[in-house]
């Protein structure tokens, strides 16, 4: 299947009216793959508002990425990026729960959390008794002794100076976290970082190279901007990664995000980084559909550094692409471009020591899967071996669902099996080694594998 990764302002438009081709290619189109994503719930909590309108409006947004996804949602667990069927109403209900949880994380915040459960209680009173004594590192008062580091401190902050031990630093940062994500505070954090190192906003903003303009700046300090992202283990490296490139970014100006806390929709750092997680969560699938610009810059940038191959389209540049690539109306076309493909001299070679291996990416889907070609041309002048790959993406997994829908499209055209083992099921993939299918037409006979974890059709003559 193939996977496109819709940022919420362009599903929320199409709701609205808007992208009609779009809404028609993509909505009950059995061989795309479409996913949400808890951000896209975190999208529409931004602006929740407990009224019986507002609410009546949410459950509609909520409605519409059920008809639209199917219920396949994408979740951080920490660990992994996991895929699940969770209706999106369950996941907005639990962010309504849990809204004020956190809100206050100062050690007497985290504490009350503690003492709603007797089993917790004792050992947290203990346990917050002692981190509220415990002083803070000495760099931090040494920042507060130099009046060029004290207001920026103080403003990152607010508070610790006067109470500088773990419970200040606990309550400041509650103070912190709060003005980032609920007020402006991030439009001044972010000013201080672009002073502090020197980068004129203007000039990065719309740059062909703003990591340069980045990079250079802090050689001149003696530092790298590695120094200051998040490397915690609250997601896959690989999910942090994409998010922290995001936001440094962001908070160094190119294309840098509006705040805003006026009327309307609020823009807080929050947007940002939730912004950031569709980043990430996009890097799984083969297109990200986004239509926010700012957004869409930083995303390229970003995908183009760290050699992620999703793609990256605004709205109408997809319609274009599936039009031209990806509407394979006729299925025997799936047989026939490969073979018109291979003619071309457009491939990758690899001379190995009994065969010259020819490698062939292009931007169909054959079967709503394939889209990489690979030619095998043995030394001795025996028939080429031919088979149909996949060029994933970076991040990516291939579940039953795809398998099973490749299997019928497979099946559609070459009728039942050798073997007649039928449909795939889930459990055949819990083995190391999955039996597989073939069929034979005429002289060629094909067999869809799985060797070293990768899904192949292979054509042998």
């Amino acid at each position: 299947m193939i996977k496109i990764y819709f940022d919420w302002n362009v599903l929320s438009q199409i709701k609205n009216g808007k992208h009609s081709e779009l809404k028609e290619i993509i909505f009950d189109n059995d061989k795309l793959f479409i996913p949400f994503s808890t951000s896209h719930i975190g999208d529409i909590f931004s602006s929740f508002i407990d009224t019986d309108e507002q609410k009546k409006y949410i459950k509609s947004d909520l409605d519409f990425i059920s008809d639209i996804t199917k219920d396949k949602c994408l979740m951080n667990t920490g660990k992994e990026v996991v895929l699940d069927f969770y209706p999106p109403e369950e996941l907005f209900q639990q962010r309504i729960d849990e809204k004020d949880l956190f809100k206050d994380i100062s050690l007497d915040g985290l504490m009350n959390i503690f003492e709603k459960d007797e089993l917790t209680k004792p050992i947290g009173k203990a346990l917050f008794g002692l981190l509220k004594s415990i002083p803070i590192e000495e760099s931090f008062k040494q920042a507060f002794d130099n009046p060029e580091s004290a207001k920026q401190i103080e403003q990152m902050f607010p508070g610790l100076r006067e109470n500088p031990t773990m419970e200040g630093f606990f309550q400041s940062f509650s103070k912190m976290n709060l003005n980032l994500n609920e007020s402006d505070g991030y439009k001044d954090l972010r000013k201080t970082v672009q002073n502090g190192t020197g980068i004129n906003r203007d000039k990065i903003y719309n740059s062909e190279n703003p990591y340069k303009i980045i990079d250079d700046n802090y050689k001149k300090l003696g530092v790298t901007p590695n120094e200051f992202v998040d490397n915690s283990k609250n997601a896959p490296e690989w999910f942090n990664e994409i998010t922290n490139e995001y936001i440094l970014l962001d908070m160094h100006g190119f294309q840098e995000d509006k705040v805003n806390i006026g009327k309307g929709r609020k823009e807080t750092f929050k947007n940002t980084t939730e912004d950031a997680f569709h980043s990430a969560f996009a890097s799984t699938c083969d297109f990200y559909v986004i239509n926010d610009n700012k957004s869409f810059q930083k995303t390229k940038v970003i995908y183009e550094k760290l050699n992620i191959n999703t793609l990256v389209l605004k709205p109408s540049e997809f319609v274009d692409y599936y039009q031209k690539y990806l509407q394979i109306n006729d299925p025997i076309l799936n047989f026939r471009i490969p073979f018109e493909i291979i003619k071309s001299e457009e491939y990758y070679e690899e001379v190995m020591e009994d065969a010259v291996l020819r490698t062939y990416y292009v931007p169909f889907f054959f079967f709503g899967f394939f889209n990489k070609i690979m030619v095998l041309l043995p030394n001795d002048n025996s028939n080429a071996n031919i088979l149909l790959s996949q060029n994933g993406p970076s991040n990516h997994k291939v579940y039953s669902m795809e398998i099973q829908r490749l299997y019928k499209e497979l099946n559609s055209i070459l009728g039942n099996d050798i073997d007649n083992l039928g449909e795939i099921k889930d459990e055949e993939f819990k083995q190391d080694e999955w039996i597989g299918r073939k069929w034979k037409l005429e002289e060629i006979t094909f067999r869809l594998t799985r060797p070293n974890g990768h899904f192949q059709l292979y054509f042998d003559q």
